[in-house]
């Protein structure tokens, strides 16, 4: 199909068109939001049609100011571009292209690359010198010998990159004395690349609620605007650096949410300003949180639960593997889809204010043992549901398909997501898909004969995690269609309302791509989709598109978290650059999971009692002594991590027992049985706290859309502020070992102020050391104007 190319280039004229009211009487057929499309620093960047219009294909493109197709590289199914550099001082960092469709338009935006290449040189005493960073997704790469030194080219976006030399595969040792090093929030430091702008853009904020409108205002002037209601382009007036955006008219009568979703990006000549996300219903902005539904992403707080190690609502399935080299740590506990059950039922979620309830793998595990641990010596069993010999079957040690069915209904009930962790990259070798297509496995030996286990990064799509668990081959399209049509199975015989999806990064897109597209032609629902990746932004935010996945785990957040809160060091550098770093790669308003562990870690509480140390190896503390709780001002630091998930950006992830303070070391140690009675009172404390925070992040439009803005970062004191129109959140942590005092008598706090874990007087408010305090004002006055 020949596409038909029309290239705008003009200045954005903000001002109210009949012609584009009438184009958009009717709405996008993207129903999903168009998230925005990363220029690669090549310069040939692809828009795969099918992620936007599925089947569709486009009448026509339409090109935005400084976008140009790449000649002679486009097929019926990909359109390949640039950003061009254009007269008027070069292409604005924000623009975005048209897909027409029968006269309708769907616009998707378009982000100007930031990248830059940068000369890393090496200056120490190694001789095979390599390199490895977030820019090279952890995986070791050669340097070069340039006029006799030694450098390596990294090309890296706007901001600050990790990174260490190596010689040998042995990785350099720094003191935390060199010039440019951080803290790598487990112990050690790695050298840092500085590619940070030289000057901030401009920033947007909220103004006020019209009928059927708002204004927002900016800080400076912009050199382009892009607006999108529902993923079609409308336009504001201005007046200086004030917008009004109207709200045309538009049919949604076929949309299955009843929330719209007006999206403002914009750029200036530093680059692109932070975004706005202002969630719409009959055509009014909504400030009221409690009209928003279970089914839109951004009210979400999980709760993330290992089924085995739950609760046992049912004894006659509790049956741990009889096998005598696996320890009790290693084998089933019993947890079961009862016992998740009886948990809805008596109200323990509600009571938490938890919305979404997230699964650990259900599917049928083997019987026998498998794995070795050396010391002390222990095989184990399939309790945590990772090792499937079996993708649509529930394991009988869980439950079967009635209790799995009722779990939906009764969450649903209490209007309550559930979402299933999903397990795709591989299967045990008990598995009738290997049992009968062993071709259909990637090679456990790599052609020079070492053993592809464990090869995270440089046998990425290729690498087994043990000889057990064959990696399935998804560059063959039989394997692709088979096991997207077992995920498919999940969300069309039951109602689940989303996927967490295991070892994301293992997968290569077409198997995402193929999912995403059968979930969204056979189901009736908004689909959740969150998946697990170690590595680089950039590969993290490979996944993360319209086409793919809504979401990633923030990994790099969670341990730039784990050393400004458990270790206590007094220094929120780290922290907030990796904040920033977040919004600039996933957006300002992005649904990526800030999480408060998971099984994969030690738990943070014990890390920050100190009874797990940085250092060390945490899987083998776990196993060789018993890890108990040292230090109770642990619980602050648990209840500050948490309180930073439920005020920044993101969806709140909250793993079992986080929620009191559960304790212990790395897998299996970090899985204890959960706790619902004779907690102590710094853990019921915790709790409560925990689930006053919850509250507060539903109830909280500055929380679930507003704009983020880091105050302070200096002197031990981080303030962290969010607004949405009339409504201001402001989180205050405190690493000064002092109590601070800040001065109360505001009128307008008085009025409509709420505190949280902070004294309150006529006169001051205190901020605990070594604690948190978060203040809520709402001026309903300047809120909205007819």
């Amino acid at each position: 199909m020949k596409n038909i190319l029309i290239l705008l280039i003009a200045i954005l004229i903000l001002s109210c068109d009949t012609k584009k009211e009438e184009e958009l009487a009717k709405a996008s057929v993207i129903q999903v939001m168009t998230t925005p499309i990363y220029e690669n620093a090549t310069g040939n960047t692809e828009l795969i049609y099918a992620d936007y219009l599925g089947d569709i294909k486009p009448d026509s493109i339409s090109l935005n100011v400084g976008i140009a197709q790449r000649e002679g590289v486009n097929i019926d199914s990909v359109f390949t571009f640039e950003v061009d550099e254009i007269e008027i001082g070069g292409a604005p960092f924000v623009t975005h292209i048209t897909l027409w469709t029968k006269g309708i338009r769907n616009d998707i935006p378009v982000f100007r690359s930031t990248s830059k290449t940068i000369e890393i040189p090496y200056s120490g005493n190694f001789k095979n010198v390599r390199i490895k960073g977030e820019f090279t997704n952890w995986a070791p790469q050669d340097t070069e010998v340039v006029d006799g030194k030694i450098i390596y080219r990294a090309t890296v976006p706007q901001g600050k990159f990790q990174y260490l030399f190596l010689e040998g595969g042995k990785e350099e040792k720094l003191t935390g004395n060199e010039p440019n090093v951080v803290s790598n929030g487990m112990g050690g430091f790695n050298r840092v690349i500085d590619n940070s702008r030289k000057a901030n853009p401009a920033q947007l904020s909220y103004g006020e609620i019209l009928d059927q409108g708002f204004t927002f205002q900016s800080t400076g002037e912009l050199d382009n605007v892009v607006i999108l209601y529902e993923n079609q382009k409308i336009e504001a007036q201005k007046e200086g650096n004030t917008f009004t955006v109207q709200l045309p008219k538009v049919d949604f009568s076929d949309r299955i949410s009843k929330t719209q979703l007006v999206r403002v990006y914009a750029s200036d000549e530093n680059g692109r300003t932070n975004d706005l996300l202002i969630p719409v219903q009959d055509s009014q902005v909504v400030k009221d949180p409690t009209k928003l539904a279970r089914s839109d992403f951004h009210t979400q707080v999980l709760y993330f639960m290992m089924v085995d190690r739950f609760l046992d609502g049912d004894t006659s399935n509790t049956k741990p593997v009889p096998d005598p080299e696996i320890l009790p740590a290693a084998n089933y506990m019993g947890g079961d889809l009862a016992g998740v059950l009886e948990k809805i039922n008596d109200g323990y979620f509600e009571e938490m204010g938890i919305n979404t309830i997230w699964l650990s793998p259900i599917t049928q595990n083997p019987e026998g043992a498998y794995g070795l641990w050396p010391e002390p010596r222990t095989k184990f069993s399939g309790y945590h549901g990772y090792w499937p010999i079996s993708n649509t079957k529930v394991d009988y040690r869980f439950g079967d398909e009635k209790v799995m069915k009722e779990i939906i209904e009764e969450a649903h009930k209490r209007d309550m997501n559930v979402i299933l962790d999903y397990v795709a990259n591989h299967v045990h070798e008990e598995h009738p898909v290997y049992k009968n297509h062993p071709e259909w496995a990637t090679n456990l030996y790599l052609e020079d004969g070492s053993l592809n286990t464990e090869r995270w990064d440089d046998q990425r799509l290729t690498t087994w995690f043990d000889t057990f668990m064959p990696t399935l081959d998804f560059s063959k399209p039989e394997v692709v269609e088979k096991m997207t049509d077992s995920a498919l199975y999940w969300v069309t015989e039951y109602k689940l309302d989303g996927f967490r999806h295991d070892a994301t990064k293992h997968v290569p897109e077409e198997y995402w791509r193929t999912l995403t597209q059968k979930v969204r032609n056979n189901t009736d629902r908004p689909i959740y989709q969150i998946g697990e990746t170690y590595g680089s932004y950039d590969l993290i935010r490979s996944y993360v598109s319209t086409g793919m996945l809504d979401a990633q785990f923030d990994f790099n957040q969670y341990d730039a978290a784990v050393s400004a809160f458990a270790k206590a060091d007094s220094d929120y550098a780290n922290l907030t650059e990796t904040l920033k770093k977040g919004l600039e790669y996933y957006g300002h308003h992005h649904l990526m999971g800030n999480i408060s562990g998971n099984q994969d870690r030690a738990r943070f509480i014990s890390y920050a009692s100190g009874d797990v140390r940085f250092d060390e190896d945490a899987k083998k503390a776990g196993w060789t002594r018993d890890i108990v709780m040292s230090d109770s001002t642990a619980y602050d630091r648990l209840g500050m991590l948490q309180a930073f998930n439920m005020t920044m950006p993101g969806v709140p992830v909250i793993y079992y027992g986080d929620e009191y303070g559960s304790i212990g070391a790395n897998d299996p140690d970090n899985r204890r049985m959960m706790k619902f009675d004779n907690l102590s009172d710094r853990e019921t404390n915790l709790r409560e706290l925990v689930q006053e925070l919850v509250k507060l992040r539903r109830n909280s439009m500055s929380l679930l859309y507003g704009t983020t803005q880091v105050m302070s970062e200096s002197n031990g004191i981080l303030d962290i502020q969010r607004r949405y129109f009339g409504e201001q959140t402001t989180v205050f942590f405190n690493e000064t070992g002092l109590i601070l005092n800040m001065v109360a008598n505001n009128e307008r706090f008085r009025e409509s102020g709420t505190a949280i874990n902070a004294v309150v007087t006529d006169k001051n408010i205190q901020i605990k050391p070594g604690n948190f305090m978060i203040l809520q004002m709402k001026d309903e006055k300047s809120e909205e104007k007819k």
